[in-house]
């Protein structure tokens, strides 16, 4: 599925899950201010920012630049 993805929808993606981290992190936080210690919205939160990492970080990956063989 890689290979469908170009940069423009990988920024998207990446942009989308890093609103996506700090919105579960402020829910957690609530959370977290009313009694509940831990809860998995913090592991969610956290995965969803290593989901955009990996996106934002493949960008401009699958170019490669073109070497010239010696014969």
């Amino acid at each position: 599925m890689s290979g469908f993805l170009n940069d423009k929808v990988r920024l998207g993606i990446g942009i989308a899950l890093v609103v996506l981290a700090i919105a579960i992190f402020i829910h957690g936080w609530f959370e977290r201010s009313a009694g509940n210690p831990f809860s998995q919205i913090w592991m969610l939160a956290v995965i969803s920012l290593l989901g955009a990492m990996i996106q934002l970080r493949k960008i401009g990956g699958g170019q490669k630049p073109d070497h010239e063989k010696d014969a």
